[in-house]
């Protein structure tokens, strides 16, 4: 499989199920760095977790920023994401004060819950669901303080902005689109600011520099492109490995103390972003290979969170195993700041799903597909309505 890799584009493989991580495996016990394909360019990829810990942690040889000057600010804008050294530690701090541990606690209390029950209240009755379609594709709408008629084509729209790499002209005009969604509530935000994303953003203030209205329009974008998308996708492999795990969803509702090691293990188990991208600008040594100047790395996340040099059996799924570091939100100075978010998301989806679906069980078949964002497409699932 480790041959099998270097013919494969992993943007269009599907690799489903345990596909992905038995090529991943493979990659991890051959010696020297594996090859690949991402957009039709050839790319090393790193799958042991050392070697992918200390390729993120490596700012010097291997700025994070370069890989999303390309791929994603021409579509967002100027963020922190594609930004390195002082100025990535200024944008950093202004544009994360929403992710403090007091504002997602009364974010997922006072709007996450009401908006799962809400979505529940749709479909309890029916005795049957798609779960991706009817509950986990939820956007960030209400977080960022926009309006919420419109989430599903801001759903839409947030999935596309990643298109740009292979659809630059769809990603460009679905920012555009955004950018229409934005404007007017920034303006009413300065006349009265609330309690959210983009109030914070514009009230954001770092020894006395602020963001600009543009750039809190970029980093509303980003939030599209990346919060909204990838947490949807966690859920959707949170819900799948919940119902696929004999006696685990009857477990989590006899035990409600195991589900925050649910949440954890299925981040280590089936992260929703398998591979990070990033360019060796002038090149240098990744892993036990030197690589030359222009270089496409893949850190493979999903591979260094089975290292079995790290994690005992690491192919079981056990939320009984000793909370461990895992690289499912990358590593150093790209370290995900929606770290805290996620995981209350994924528990507060947990609770209310196993609270008013009894009886909730798989109608079909299903399984995370994808090599590089990896998801639950359709999760078709049935329980006994009240």
């Amino acid at each position: 499989m480790a041959d099998a890799l270097a013919s494969l584009d992993l943007v269009a493989a599907d690799l489903p199920g345990p596909a992905l991580h038995d090529a991943f495996g493979d990659a991890r016990r051959a010696a020297g760095l594996a090859r690949t394909q991402l957009h039709g360019l050839p790319a090393y990829l790193l799958a042991r977790f050392a070697d992918v810990k200390a390729f993120l942690a490596d700012d010097q040889q291997f700025p994070g920023g370069m890989t999303y000057v390309h791929q994603v600010e021409p579509v967002v804008g100027r963020t922190f994401i594609s930004m390195n050294g002082d100025e990535h530690k200024l944008h950093r701090l202004l544009a994360t004060p929403a992710f403090r541990s007091s504002a997602v606690a009364r974010f997922v209390e006072h709007a996450l819950v009401p908006l799962a029950h809400e979505l529940v209240d749709r479909f309890a009755a029916r005795g049957s669901a798609d779960l991706v379609a009817e509950f986990t594709d939820v956007a960030i709408s209400r977080k960022l303080g926009l309006p919420v008629e419109s989430e599903r084509r801001q759903r839409v729209l947030a999935r596309t902005l990643l298109t740009y790499p292979v659809d630059p002209a769809g990603a460009l005009a679905a920012a555009a689109e955004i950018t229409g969604v934005i404007a007017p509530e920034l303006a009413a935000r300065h006349r009265r600011p609330g309690d959210d994303v983009l109030s914070r953003l514009l009230a954001a203030d770092v020894d006395g520099r602020r963001l600009t209205d543009d750039d809190v329009v970029s980093h509303v974008r980003l939030l599209f492109a990346v919060g909204a998308t990838t947490t949807a996708d966690a859920m959707s492999n949170l819900f799948w490995t919940l119902l696929s795990q004999p006696g685990l969803v009857e477990r989590a509702r006899r035990e409600p103390g195991i589900r925050p090691g649910i949440v954890h293990e299925l981040l280590r188990w089936e992260p929703p972003v398998a591979v990070l991208p990033r360019f060796t600008v002038a090149g240098g040594r990744v892993g036990d290979v030197d690589v030359p100047p222009g270089s496409l790395v893949l850190a493979a996340l999903a591979a260094a969170n089975r290292d079995p040099e790290v994690f005992d059996d690491p192919d079981r799924f056990l939320p009984d195993r000793e909370e461990k570091e895992i690289l499912t939100f990358g590593f150093g100075s790209k370290y995900c700041p929606g770290v805290n978010l996620a995981r209350r998301q994924l528990g507060a989806a947990l609770d209310v799903v196993l609270d008013r679906l009894p009886g909730i069980r798989l109608a079909g078949d299903a399984a995370p597909t994808g090599a590089v964002l990896r998801s639950v497409k359709s999760l078709p699932v049935v329980w006994q309505p009240g």
